[in-house]
Parts: structure tokens; sequence; C-alpha cells
């Protein structure tokens, strides 16, 4: 007879719920925890060579210590240190990541990490996720705790579901759907690339028709893109490391820049191009993780609409009659046309269900 263990038959559900923003990821990690006699879970989005580290939940810490140590406890963790080497694949650590009997360069962390309540021995799985983005999830016990039977599938199968869902959701367009709170969809996490010159143009002319990347830009607040294709109001950081870049100043393996603002927290990796007869180019790769917020202060930020601009696209995503989104915000008919034909000319966006499918994805 074969008996088939039914332990982690909800732990599908789970990742789907928090992945789609039904759930927070705290919620479905603390469903989780008993599967596998974990006393705590936790799960970070890592940028790039670990620049910036984003906790998207938690399970067994105390939520305002996690919240002290954001912006870095990724500079002292340990485990941090052995994700870096793995960029690209699912590794699981075990042994290496418990506290050393010797003390080490890492006292701050593993003091934090006591002070914190937090049980003393760790496992972590590290995946990738989307453009220069990992996700680390790291299991926390109790020292002579649970064994590790089941530990090791556990891993395995949130691996698989976690990559299946994540490539299925890049692959498909934004939803209506809104929750509130810190709340982290995987579609919250986007990259996109192009080519700049010594003239700060996008190099390819596919950039400049292509006016999500243009929206991208304003929302991670980056830069502005023109008509032209020409980059302007740039980040001052962003500006010297692109200019440094194309003058040579700077080592040519590239340079790692973040930024966080009330709208995202974003990563960009500037890169040289093998130089042509013409111009200088570089690479720019920027990925970001967009924050859950009110619909109007995104539209304002990546669109350049104004407020009662904004706040017109939020109820046309929810009524599509323009005489019912006027009454609901109580402005007359021809008031509200003249905000949509002011929404179409800031967009360069020409029929409405186009507009409706570009603030579903922003939203």
């Amino acid at each position: 007879m074969i008996v088939l263990s039914n332990r982690f038959d909800r732990l599908d559900e789970f990742i789907a719920d928090a992945a789609m923003g039904r759930c927070s990821w705290s919620e479905a990690l603390a469903s989780m925890a008993p599967m596998i006699g974990a006393d705590g879970i936790s799960m970070d989005l890592m940028f790039g060579d670990n620049r910036m580290v984003r906790s998207l939940g938690a399970f067994g810490f105390d939520q305002a210590m996690i919240d002290a140590y954001a912006d870095h406890y990724h500079r002292i963790d340990p485990r941090i240190i052995y994700a870096q080497r793995y960029a690209s694949h699912g590794v699981i650590f075990d042994d290496e990541l418990r506290r050393p009997d010797t003390a080490d360069e890492h006292q701050e962390f593993w003091q934090w990490l006591e002070q914190s309540s937090a049980p003393t021995e760790a496992s972590m799985l590290v995946m990738p996720c989307v453009g220069d983005t990992r996700v680390g999830l790291a299991v926390h016990r109790a020292k002579g705790g649970s064994d590790h039977t089941d530990l090791v599938q556990f891993y395995q199968r949130f691996y698989d579901k976690f990559n299946a869902i994540n490539v299925l959701l890049q692959q498909q367009p934004g939803t209506n759907e809104v929750s509130q709170g810190p709340i982290y969809p995987l579609r919250n996490i986007d990259c996109f690339a192009f080519d700049v010159d010594e003239e700060m143009r996008i190099a390819s002319e596919d950039f400049v028709s292509d006016r999500v990347i243009r929206f991208r830009l304003a929302l991670t607040g980056l830069a502005h893109l023109d008509d032209e294709g020409m980059l302007g109001d740039l980040l001052p950081d962003f500006h010297t490391a692109l200019y440094g870049m194309l003058q040579n100043a700077f080592p040519q393996t590239g340079l790692e820049l973040t930024l966080k603002t009330p709208l995202a927290d974003t990563m960009a990796r500037v890169s040289p191009l093998p130089q042509t007869a013409n111009l200088r180019s570089a690479r720019v790769s920027v990925t970001y993780l967009k924050h859950r917020t009110e619909a109007e202060k995104v539209f304002v930020g990546a669109f350049g609409l104004t407020r009662r601009q904004a706040q017109l696209l939020d109820v046309l995503r929810r009524v599509y009659a323009l005489d019912e989104a006027a009454a609901l915000m109580s402005i007359s008919r021809n008031t509200a046309r003249v905000f949509l034909a002011q929404i179409f000319e800031r967009t360069g966006i020409r029929r409405k269900v186009d507009l409706l499918r570009l603030a579903d994805s922003f939203a």
C-alpha cells in the first residue's frame, strides 16, 4: 500500500492568493507555517546585488522591528551574502545559515535576531523573480526543533508554483482587483530596458512609439521621455551615471542605482554598449516594485494628469458610461468630455478601450 501525504495540498492555493493580491504574503505565510512546523517565515524581494531589499511579508516576527530594519538589515544579514552568489537559480541553504559558535563580522545581525525573539536557525530558498530581482523565502525554527524531513519538498513545491504563477501573470494584462494595505502581488513587480546615446536620446525608434516606456519612466521617477524620444528631468544620480558611462568615466562593468518614491521602489542598472562609429550608447535596465496606492496618484505620476483627470480615469474603470462617471463626480457631462479629451491628448491614446486597458495595467 502506498500512502500519499496531503500536507502540502493547500500550498498552491496560499501562493496563488498572495500572488494575485487576494491576501497579503504575511497572511499566506501564516497559513503555510504549520505545514512545516515553522516558528517564523520571512519573504523578501532582493534587487540586483542586494543594493535594496523589500520585505514582502513575514510571520512570527515583530512587524515594528521588521519595519525599523527595512532599509539596512540586508547589509548585515549573512543570508543575503549567500543569496548573492546565486542570482539565476533556485537554491536552498540550510546549515550555513545557522549562527556560528564563534563571533563573526555579522554580530549586529545576530543580536537583532535575538532581540526580535526570532528562532535561532533558518533555511532559505532563493528564487529568480522579475528582471534583476530575486525572492528569498526563509523558514525559521527554534534550535533543536523539528527535523527537515519535509522541508526540501516544501521548498520544491513552493518554487514550482511560484514560478508558474509568476510567468503567467507577466503574460496577462492587469485586472480591476483592488486591495488595501501593504499587499504586493507578483504583477506589481516589472522591468523594462532601453538604449540611450550621448544626446540623451532613446536609441531605438520602437521605444519612441512605445508610450508605456514613457509612463514607466515617469512612474519610477528616473526621468521623463518626450515625444521626440529625448530623456529629460533626469534624477541627478541617474544623470551622473549615464553621463559618466557614456564618457567612459566609470568602470565598464556597469553601475546600479536604487530609488524609493511613494509610487515605487526602483533599481536601474546602467551598462556600456559596444562603441560604434557614431555616438556612444548605454543600456539601461530598470526593475521596479510598484506600491499599492490609490490609482489616482499613480495616474498623476505616470501619465502626468491633473487630480480631476486622474479621478475621472479611475471612475471610468468601474463605470463605462461617461454620463454615469460625470454624475459620480458631481460634474457636468461636458466637463467630463473635456477631461476625457485632455486625458487622450496627454497619453497619446485615441481609443477608450485602449485607455482603460492602460489604466488597469498601472492601477
